[in-house]
């Protein structure tokens, strides 16, 4: 783009993304592969609305959807909805899969985040794309619902949080007894 638009894509610089690998530097927080597309449509969907419902339908897509589909090495890697944008949660459930068992630092797990990279990357050419087309659009994958229930009382009352992921993915019924809890019995 940078080379048939010009402005404001020839601005942009590809090394300012490389840091984010790993969950920024190994860190493993949120996954590389979603940092340029969301500063991409942040920087191009100027419509608020359209903007978080891009951002929404990016996020919610990339915890559901089974990656990698593109796979150019042909190792026919095992396709995994990991149910976490955060890196370690990613990378550890595909690397722990029936059909991975294979260390972070294998080869296949390389070629695994590059499929998932190209796949984030078609995601969001799609989503714009057809924005971009039509002058509308809608969000089709959510957040898992579980979330809206923690969220109802978590976001003003303790243990307080800001999330739209499953917080039981990571942190399970440990959370204050969580299955003696009023308001969470039945739940779980």
């Amino acid at each position: 783009m940078a080379e048939e638009v010009g402005s404001p894509y020839n601005a942009i610089l590809p090394a300012m993304f490389v840091g984010f690998g790993g969950g920024i530097n190994s860190w493993g927080t949120i996954c590389g592969s979603l940092v340029a597309p969301v500063a991409l449509i942040s920087g191009v969907v100027a419509d608020k609305d359209v903007r978080g419902q891009m951002l929404e339908e990016l996020m919610a897509w990339y915890i559901q959807f089974p990656f990698p589909e593109y796979q150019p090495s042909q190792l026919n890697l095992p396709r995994v909805a990991v149910g976490s944008t955060l890196c370690h949660i990613s990378v550890s459930t595909w690397c722990n899969s029936e059909g991975a068992c294979v260390a972070a630092s294998s080869k296949e797990k390389k070629e695994r985040c590059a499929g998932l990279s190209a796949d984030v990357a078609k995601k969001t050419v799609q989503m714009l794309d057809d924005y971009m087309d039509t002058g509308t659009f809608v969000a089709v994958h959510k957040p898992n619902p579980v979330v809206a229930e923690c969220m109802s009382c978590h976001a003003d009352n303790p243990p307080f949080t800001q999330t739209k992921e499953n917080c039981m993915n990571c942190h399970g019924s440990n959370l204050i007894n969580i299955e003696e809890c009023e308001p969470h019995k039945g739940m779980f």
